[in-house]
Formats: C-alpha cells, sequence, structure tokens
C-alpha cells in the first residue's frame, strides 16, 4: 500500500479514536420559559415560579386552583430565599447576579387523581373496591414530570406505565396479549361466555407476575381486578388495576373487553432521601407529604441575553444583557427556561386565567405572558409597558353588552365578533455595523437611511418592517452576528439563503479592493467595487430597489473589514451582512383577513385586528378551540379550578413540532427567525413529548413522565440514547485524511 495512504489511515484511526472519547456535542436547541422578573423592581421573595408561570412545570389545568393557592399548594415551585444577608437578588441589589448555595429552592407536593374506574362510574367512598385503597392515586410532578407516588408517598415515585382513558376499551379473545409498555404484558387464556368469566395473566418480560379470573357479572367487585407485590419502600402496595366490562362472543372467537387499566412499574422506582443529589440540587426535606432541595452550589449569573445559565441538566436562567429590561442601569431580566433539546410536540401556553377572578378588561396576554408571541428580552421594558408598547398582544374587550367574558358571567364562553383583539407595533434594532463599530448617528453612513431598522411580530414570527412601516412586511433573509465573519476568495459564493448569494469576483490586495455581486436565482441584482481603506463609509456597501410599496428601499448592507492574502489565494473579510428578501413583501390593508381575523387598523406604526366571527369555546381540558390556524385556547372543564360552580380557567396555547434535524443542528445559511428558540414565558409541554435525554442520568433507566400534561405518549418514555456527534465529523475527518494522502502521493 503507498505508504502516504497508509500514513493517512493511520492518522484517521487515531482522529476517530479521539472523536469517541470527546463529549458528545449539542446544539443549542429551542426552549419554553418562565415569567420574566425585573431585578430593579422584584423584592427578593417576589422570585418564584409555580406551574403556571413556568412552563418547564407540569400544569394540570384541572387543578389550577390547588396549583396557585397560597398555602396549601399542590405541584411545583421554584424560589429565591436569601440566607445569608450577602448578594441578595432583586430590588435593593438590583445589579448582583450571584445566588448563592441553598439560595434556590426547589419544591413539591403530590396531588390527587381519581382511578378512571372510580370517576366513570361514578363511585363514591363506599361503593369503590377495598382493595384500591381508596377513590384516589397520586401523582408528584418531578423536575417537570409526573410521576406516581406510591401509596401516597412523595418519596416513592413510579413510573405510570399505562393509565385506560374512560372512552378507551381493549378487546381480547383466548389466546392474544396486549402489549401494556415498559416489558408488561396482559395475556388472555381463556375466555368462558356461557360462565361470563374471563381467565388472563399479567407478565414482565416474560415471566408471569398474576393471573386470575375475573367474573363479569354486574357488580364492580367482581368485574375489578388488583394486584400488589413488595417493591420500593413498602409491602402489598398496588401496582395494577384492570376491569373485566364484559364479555362476548362473535363470528370470530369469544371476547373479553378490558377498561380503566392502570399500571405503575413496580420495578423501577425511584426512592428520595434527605441528602441525595438530583441535578445540581440536595434534597433538604423528603418527607410523604413532600420533597424539598436547594441548589449545592452558588450560581453566578453570566448578563448576557445569548447566554445560558444551568442550573439541572436541561433548566437555565436566561437574563437580559445587564441593564436592558430595567430602570437601572445595573439591573436586569431573569426568568427560568428548559431547553427543548429531544424531538417531540409541545405546546407553548399563555398565563392561565380564571372567568370566576378575572374582570372582562383583564383577558390580556403580552409577549411576557403567551409563548406564541415574539419576545427579544434586551426589549423587555417596552414590551410590557402600558401605553407606547412593542410588540403584540390579545385581549378580550367586550362590545354588546351580552356573553360578557369574566367574573360578572363566570360561565359565559362566547367571544362574540369584534370582541377578541390581536394588536403588534413594531419595535427598533440597531444594525449589528452600527452596533459592533459604536456609531452614532453622526458617524452611520447615510446610505443605510438611519441607525435602526424596524421588526413587527406577527401572529408570532417577527418580520421586518421595511422602512419602519408596518404595512409592508419582509423575511430578514440573514443578519450577521457581530462576532461572526465571511471570509470569501475570488471565484468563491456565499449562499445567503431563499435564492439570493454573494460572489467575489476579483480581490487585489494591493489595492486593497474587492469587486462582488449580489444575485438571486443566479441572476445578478447587484455589482460593487469596495474599498477596505479603514472609513466605515467606504467600506460599506449597500442596495435599495423599488418592491412593496416604495421605491428605492433599503434590502441589502454589507462591510468589507479586510483582505489579504494567504497560501490559498487572497481573500475579503465579510461582515455584519443584511439582507431581506425584496420579492416576497407581504402588504397589509385594512378589510384583509388574516386566519380568522380582520384589520380593522392598518398604519405605519401597527396593526389592528378583530375575530371576524364569533367563538364558542367548547369547556373541555382536552379539547382545542383554535381561533387561528395554530393558535387556540385551552380550557378547564366547567367549574374545575375555579371558584365559582360554573367558572372556567382559560388561556392561549399554540403547538410547536422539534424535528431531529433541529437537534443535529442541520440548518441552511439562512437566518430568517422563528419563534421556537425565542419563545415567550408560560410554555408548557404537550400531552405527546419525548423525554428529555438530558434528565435521563438523574434517575434509573426507564423512569419518565405519564398521562398528563407534560406526558409521554405509550412507547415514548423509553430512555433516550445519549446524542452522538453527527457522521458530518467523521466524514469531514475522513475527507481531510484522503485529502493529505492524495497531496502526498501527488
Amino acid at each position: 500500500m503507498n505508504s502516504g495512504i497508509q500514513k493517512a489511515l493511520s492518522s484517521l484511526f487515531i482522529a476517530f479514536t479521539i472523536w469517541l472519547i470527546l463529549p458528545t456535542l449539542s446544539i443549542a436547541g429551542p426552549a419554553i420559559c418562565g415569567s420574566p422578573f425585573d431585578t430593579n423592581a422584584t423584592s427578593s421573595d417576589g422570585f418564584c415560579w409555580n406551574a403556571t408561570t413556568f412552563g418547564g412545570f407540569n400544569y394540570p389545568v384541572n387543578k389550577h386552583k390547588d396549583f396557585v393557592a397560597s398555602e396549601n399548594w399542590w405541584g411545583e415551585r421554584l424560589q429565591y430565599i436569601e440566607t445569608d444577608g450577602q448578594n441578595e437578588l432583586g430590588k435593593n441589589n438590583p445589579g448582583n447576579h450571584v445566588i448563592g448555595e441553598g439560595e434556590l429552592v426547589y419544591s413539591t407536593r403530590q396531588f390527587p387523581n381519581k382511578y378512571n374506574l372510580v370517576s366513570d362510574l361514578e363511585l363514591n367512598a363506599g361503593t369503590t373496591p377495598a382493595e384500591l385503597g381508596g377513590m384516589f392515586y397520586y401523582k408528584l410532578p418531578w423536575f417537570g414530570k409526573p410521576y406516581v407516588a406510591v401509596e401516597n408517598d412523595a418519596t416513592q415515585l413510579a413510573n405510570l406505565v399505562i393509565n385506560q382513558d374512560s372512552g378507551d376499551k381493549k378487546e381480547l379473545k383466548a389466546g392474544e396479549t396486549w402489549d401494556l409498555g415498559k416489558g408488561y404484558s396482559l395475556t388472555v387464556n381463556q375466555v368462558d361466555v356461557e360462565g361470563n368469566k374471563v381467565w388472563f395473566s399479567l407478565f414482565k418480560n416474560g415471566d408471569e407476575l398474576e393471573s386470575g379470573v375475573v367474573d363479569a357479572d354486574g357488580t364492580v367487585e367482581n368485574q375489578t381486578f388488583t394486584a400488589q407485590a413488595d417493591f420500593g419502600d413498602g409491602k402489598d402496595q398496588l401496582y395494577f388495576i384492570t376491569y373485566v366490562d364484559s364479555v362476548f362472543v362473535s363470528a370470530t372467537g369469544s371476547f373479553a373487553v378490558f377498561k380503566y387499566t392502570w399500571l405503575i412499574d413496580k420495578d423501577d422506582i425511584l426512592i428520595i432521601e434527605n441528602g441525595d443529589e438530583f441535578q445540581g440540587f440536595e434534597v433538604k426535606e423528603a418527607s410523604e407529604d413532600g420533597l424539598v432541595l436547594k441548589n449545592s452550589n452558588s450560581i453566578t449569573l453570566n448578563l448576557d441575553k445569548d447566554k445560558k445559565n444551568y442550573f439541572t441538566d436541561s433548566w437555565y436562567f436566561q437574563t437580559s444583557d445587564e441593564g436592558k429590561g430595567s430602570t437601572s442601569p445595573a439591573g436586569y431580566i431573569i426568568l427560568p427556561a428548559k431547553e427543548l433539546s429531544t424531538p417531540g410536540n409541545y405546546t407553548l401556553r399563555g398565563l392561565p386565567l380564571d372567568t370566576n377572578a378575572t374582570s372582562s378588561d383583564g383577558f390580556c396576554w403580552n409577549a411576557t405572558t403567551f409563548g406564541g408571541f415574539n419576545y427579544p428580552i434586551n426589549k423587555h421594558k417596552d414590551f410590557v409597558a402600558s401605553e407606547n408598547w412593542w410588540g403584540e398582544r390579545l385581549q378580550y374587550i367586550e362590545t354588546d353588552g351580552q356573553n360578557e367574558l369574566g367574573k360578572n358571567n363566570p360561565e359565559n364562553h362566547v367571544i362574540g365578533e369584534g370582541e377578541l383583539v390581536y394588536s403588534t407595533r413594531q419595535f427598533p434594532n440597531k444594525y449589528g455595523l452600527v452596533s459592533d463599530l459604536e456609531l452614532n448617528a453622526g458617524t452611520t453612513p447615510a446610505k443605510l437611511g438611519g441607525m435602526f431598522y424596524y421588526k413587527l411580530p406577527w401572529f408570532g414570527k417577527p418580520y421586518v418592517a421595511v422602512e419602519n412601516d408596518a404595512t409592508q412586511l419582509a423575511n430578514l433573509v440573514i443578519n450577521q452576528d457581530s462576532s461572526e465573519k465571511k471570509e470569501l476568495k475570488a471565484g468563491d459564493v456565499w449562499e445567503l439563503g431563499k435564492g439570493y448569494s454573494l460572489i467575489v469576483n476579483q480581490v487585489d490586495v494591493e489595492g486593497n479592493k474587492v469587486w462582488f455581486s449580489l444575485s438571486k436565482d443566479g441572476e445578478e441584482l447587484e455589482s460593487g467595487i469596495v474599498n477596505a481603506d479603514g472609513t466605515v463609509d467606504n467600506q460599506t456597501f449597500t442596495a435599495t430597489a423599488d418592491f412593496g410599496d416604495g421605491k428605492d428601499q433599503l434590502y441589502f448592507i454589507t462591510y468589507v473589514d479586510s483582505v489579504f492574502v494567504s497560501a490559498a489565494g487572497s481573500f475579503a473579510v465579510f461582515k455584519y451582512t443584511w439582507l431581506i428578501d425584496r420579492d416576497n413583501i407581504l402588504i397589509i390593508e385594512n378589510g384583509d383577513e388574516y386566519q380568522g381575523f380582520e384589520v380593522k387598523e392598518a398604519s405605519k406604526d401597527g396593526i389592528v385586528l378583530k375575530n371576524s366571527n364569533s367563538i364558542t369555546l367548547n369547556l373541555d381540558k382536552d379539547i382545542k378551540n383554535y381561533f387561528t390556524d395554530t393558535w387556540y385556547f385551552q380550557t378547564s372543564d366547567e367549574g374545575k379550578g375555579s371558584t365559582s360552580p360554573s367558572g372556567y380557567v382559560i388561556y392561549p396555547a399554540t403547538d410547536v413540532v422539534i424535528e431531529a434535524e433541529n437537534v443535529s443542528g442541520s440548518a441552511d445559511n439562512s437566518t430568517e427567525e422563528t419563534n421556537v428558540s425565542d419563545v415567550a414565558p408560560g410554555s408548557n409541554e404537550s400531552e405527546n413529548v419525548s423525554p428529555d435525554y438530558r434528565a435521563a442520568p438523574s434517575f434509573p433507566s426507564g423512569i419518565a413522565g405519564s398521562e398528563e400534561s407534560n406526558s409521554y405518549p405509550e412507547g415514548a418514555a423509553e430512555e433516550a440514547p445519549a446524542k452522538l456527534p453527527g457522521f458530518g465529523i467523521i466524514s469531514g475527518i475522513l475527507g481531510v485524511m484522503i485529502c493529505l494522502a492524495l497531496r502526498r502521493k501527488s
């Protein structure tokens, strides 16, 4: 074999070995967030998030009133509690960004859930079969995922393998096996239609655990089968329930019908004790009634809107830059967030409001209270301003005196035509060129037309308001970050996205110049020669055109930072490139219809839309009441979560899907913005969420969520594999090695 090839293969083997021992790569993913607090406006005891204000927490809407109770609350809390009198967080010391050891407190308490057998058959304490041990089982949220607290003991947590919905039934004939999940299965051995009986067995990984003969004679006691075992910290603990609804014969055989099946994984119990460590927290109180944990180490926050300050494997604090979003030059905005790095379906929700406790003018959500809205954290104070606010609002406004929403008529569930108002206003953003080079009004090149461009959120997605006109919206194709640069030599093509490309025609190092062209779909749009002579005006190139509703409107900026020569050729360095898609402009006019809304006010300064048709809400916690293509109102059942027997809880929500390719980091050159990675507070995982792989090492294998909000579909709760570097790394190494070998050979 050629010696060059041998050396190349040897080098490849070494590189591959290094790759195997390197830590796995992770691309920053989207997040769901908690309500933001301003350190200059919040007292030290005000930094507290519950299930309604942090989407990382489990939130069963029908339990609302007990989840937000002031004293005997259920569910989770994350709270800052000052302990040592130093580095206090809050308005007494707004610039502090250190959370001391033991000052971040995570608490969780279990909550009751009726067995579906009890609920659907309307049983009471006297008619519930004694072997169930009561009408309820208990769930305890643990770092955002709901587990079963075995025998109502918060220190024993089990995964709920299956909880058959009231409307579900499973028909099985003799010899058939029902895969329940987690290795459990139920096999029907024999069906005796004449005797109205069925004989079945429960298995785990092929081993029989239980066997029973159930008589479907019409009595709940006889038709119910339960199983207990010694596991966890107890003896004879309930882990399995099923109910034989009936047996029948058909042309294909004799069948038994199973309902209300409930099963926890008895072989995979998480026992929690004082002193245990979980995800950077130490258990300080572990009792049957709840758990309290505190951070094991101090947390120093990096005050940068682009930095994630992790305090668990997947939860982190996001802050604004120092002084942004605050009236203090040292204060900042802070919120907890959960990284969504696992593919799956998630729900971004708004702050829940109780119709029995909210006046009709109180049903209003902004970017800090609805996760479907765009929320740039450094703009916080202007996004929440009471009058001249920026961004989006969704508000109920009573117009006709009928069917008023709110505490004057808590049972009303009709939103009349024109009573749901969506408003949006643009907000300024400094060009990267202006910000990074610290230019002012006098030093900014005149051809930019000013120091700022403007964005306008439109149904959750930020667009560029062309020439600061809210009625002309364009996609931002690329907005090169201040730290980014693109080095190109003559003949190189830079694909900018949306069909746009920049081609370097010639680099003149001696003359310190570069000649390049901007093209779209192969057709040249602009061509220019830029002199990198150290003056901002000369080094900046802009392009304008007639498009949308205007003439000579700016659509492209780039800046030639330098030119240089290397062994590979002569290069030009491009920075601060900014481009909007001039050929795809959305023009908004009065009377236009968008996703069930009609434009009522379309001006340069903002847009106001109202619902075209009345909206009748279905008061069911499992029903989504859509009012746009992707936004919907979620409610509790009537009377749930409210102090009124007819009131209910309501919040807006939208679902997002995290695809596998988002995790791997595959992306094109386009930086077109979406709201998934910049979501607002009040988000929540939906019912079909894959488990977060980052949390897996802290739990026994297989522990995951159950069927409530923040739970997983059957089969999805398997422990996710650790993420590995993509094949691109291996192919890249291989490509380098082959090139070296060929070079040596030549």
